[in-house]
């Protein structure tokens, strides 16, 4: 029992030790964040007033050289004084200096354009940032890689071109995004040749990164969307044709048909249809007629809202028909495609809501509701 009771005071004392131990390093190590922060911050200040002022002097006019090199040795020549200051510094100093040097211009980079902007970019070569950021591609972490994706784009590095297109392909969205992104600001609309080439299984994220960046560009964006067609990955086709859609340039009117006429893929034939109405033009009126006959329902759906956008009262033969469906859904789509048509539809509507009762004058109803209508207005 003695010994027993030995054991457990032993045993308690050490728990009491250890946890006094424990909780004093984690004290001294927040004490030393913080210290490092404050510190951070004081060199932050410091570093932005040196950029700030090397950003400021003014060149030389190199009138017996003009080429770019010419520049440049006068941009090394002012960046001297802050290079051999950095390297006067011991290896862990010089290491924290880099880093909170690195936040200095990575801040600036947002802000600045022009010969301000080349002059920062210089900054980051000749102080090696993009080298280093280069070699964090290999990183196993994959947010170390999504970040060096970013600072590459800010850095407006293009020796890192090909890092970030091979970082097209890695398994990690959030590096893909980052990569993208940096290469637009790199190359500018044309980067969205590579990245759709090389994108598969486009996640709903990487949509809407990939949206914002077609935006931007809009019609020059078309004949990128357009090539983008040719996709053996489903989600790159139907990212491009929605997009082809939403940007609503004809252009795309061809392409899109001989996609359809092309794929066996009901879903990419039910989406470029539902493009083509968006698009309105009436070179589509034939195949969507096609796709009425024998056609999987999202298919013919689809094809019906379109034909009423752009087929015009002339197609009123072609839907009516279908408002006779047994499916409630198809026989929506088809009113809805009639109203879409003008006037002549939504009189059609209108009297067949007089004659019907039940769920087929309710239908009715609903859809002259959606179109600022009442059923009892003729």
């Amino acid at each position: 029992m003695q010994l027993q009771l030995l054991i457990l005071i032993v045993l308690a004392v050490a728990a009491t030790i250890f946890s006094v131990v424990t909780s004093f390093a984690m004290v001294v190590r927040k004490a030393l964040e913080l210290g490092r922060s404050r510190v951070a911050t004081r060199l932050y200040k410091v570093y932005a007033g040196q950029i700030a002022e090397y950003l400021l002097l003014e060149l030389k006019k190199p009138l017996d050289d003009p080429r770019p090199s010419a520049v440049y040795r006068q941009y090394e020549s002012l960046l001297l004084p802050l290079k051999q200051s950095l390297e006067n510094l011991t290896g862990r100093r010089r290491r924290f200096h880099r880093a909170v040097l690195r936040s200095v211009l990575i801040d600036m980079t947002q802000d600045l354009s022009g010969e301000s902007g080349d002059r920062l970019v210089y900054v980051f070569y000749s102080l090696g940032f993009v080298d280093e950021t280069l070699k964090l591609f290999k990183s196993h972490k994959w947010w170390i890689r999504a970040q060096a994706a970013r600072d590459a784009g800010l850095m407006r590095a293009r020796k890192s071109i090909a890092a970030l297109t091979a970082a097209l392909e890695d398994h990690h969205a959030g590096v893909r995004n980052q990569a993208m992104e940096a290469l637009i600001v790199l190359v500018g609309v044309d980067a969205l040749r590579t990245i759709l080439r090389l994108s598969r299984n486009i996640s709903q994220w990487t949509a809407i990164e990939l949206s914002a960046i077609v935006g931007r560009f809009r019609e020059e964006a078309v004949p990128h969307l357009i090539e983008a067609l040719e996709s053996r990955d489903q989600s790159v086709v139907l990212f491009a044709t929605e997009m082809l859609g939403r940007i609503g340039f004809v252009t795309a009117v061809e392409p899109l048909m001989s996609l359809i006429r092309r794929t066996g893929d009901t879903r990419i034939q039910a989406t470029a249809a539902a493009t083509l109405g968006r698009l309105g033009d009436e070179r589509a009126k034939p195949l969507l007629v096609e796709l009425l006959a024998n056609r999987p329902i999202s298919v013919r759906m689809s094809a019906l809202a379109a034909l009423g956008r752009t087929g015009g009262p002339d197609v009123l033969e072609i839907l009516v028909p279908y408002l006779a469906s047994t499916r409630w859904e198809e026989k929506l789509t088809a009113a809805r495609a009639v109203a879409t048509t003008g006037l002549a539809g939504i009189r059609v509507l209108q009297e067949r809501e007089r004659q019907q009762e039940g769920s087929d004058a309710d239908l009715y109803r609903q859809v002259l509701e959606e179109f600022g209508l009442e059923a009892s207005h003729a």
